[in-house]
């Protein structure tokens, strides 16, 4: 990593290596730190981390600040630079940031060998590299995956309860109009239930015709 971190150090700050450099974090993953800073954690132990991407960041964060370049996305290079050294930076074992470090030393490890050039862009390097992108990829897509699958079950948990408010609602309305109206249909009950009497009584006083 000695080397590397050389190359990185005497790197001179013209526009052309500013927009170079831009361009480079730009076509990393978001999620890959160690590739976004130039840190081969294959070569690099865990603990080393922290300080040297002190030395990298203020290099590459002078090199590419906004100010000093007119290239359109670099906000965005610095932004991607800035998370990357917060990430890496981190030595509090209870932080979201240290065991998002420790998921992505984690992929790479599983690329580990006896035989890891030394070169950060050694065609070996660059091979592993794109084959963490790749994990990295699948594993965003599989959570988004369990996020819409989530949220499609939220919506039909929602979609349920509203239809069972909707007829708890409808039920307490035809009760109401029930009790509303309870006195009306006494009335009615009592009106008709009177006329059916009295009808009755006058069947019965009809005389009868001999024959």
């Amino acid at each position: 990593m000695s080397d590397d971190l050389d190359r990185i150090l005497s790197i001179e700050e013209s526009v052309l290596n500013r927009n170079n450099e831009i361009d480079r974090i730009l076509d990393c993953n978001e999620q890959d730190f160690f590739a976004i800073t130039e840190i081969n954690p294959l070569l690099t132990s865990f603990d080393s981390i922290p300080q040297l991407i002190k030395k990298i960041y203020r290099k590459k964060s002078l090199m590419i600040h906004p100010d000093k370049s007119d290239h359109p996305r670099a906000p965005e290079a610095f932004d991607r630079l800035k998370k990357a050294e917060n990430i890496l930076a981190t030595t509090d074992e209870n932080d979201q940031e240290f065991k998002e470090k420790q998921r992505l030393m984690s992929i790479y490890s599983t690329f580990q060998s006896n035989d890891i050039p030394s070169s950060f862009n050694n065609p070996i390097n660059v091979k592993i590299r794109a084959q963490v992108n790749q994990i990295i990829e699948n594993e965003l897509a599989h959570a988004e995956l369990e996020k819409l699958a989530k949220v499609s079950e939220e919506t039909r948990k929602n979609q349920m309860q509203k239809h069972i408010n909707e007829e708890k609602e409808m039920k307490r309305k035809i009760e109401n109009e029930w009790e509303r109206t309870r006195d009306s249909r006494v009335q009615n009950w009592r009106s008709y239930s009177s006329k059916v009497e009295k009808k009755g009584k006058k069947t019965k006083s009809k005389p009868k015709v001999l024959a």
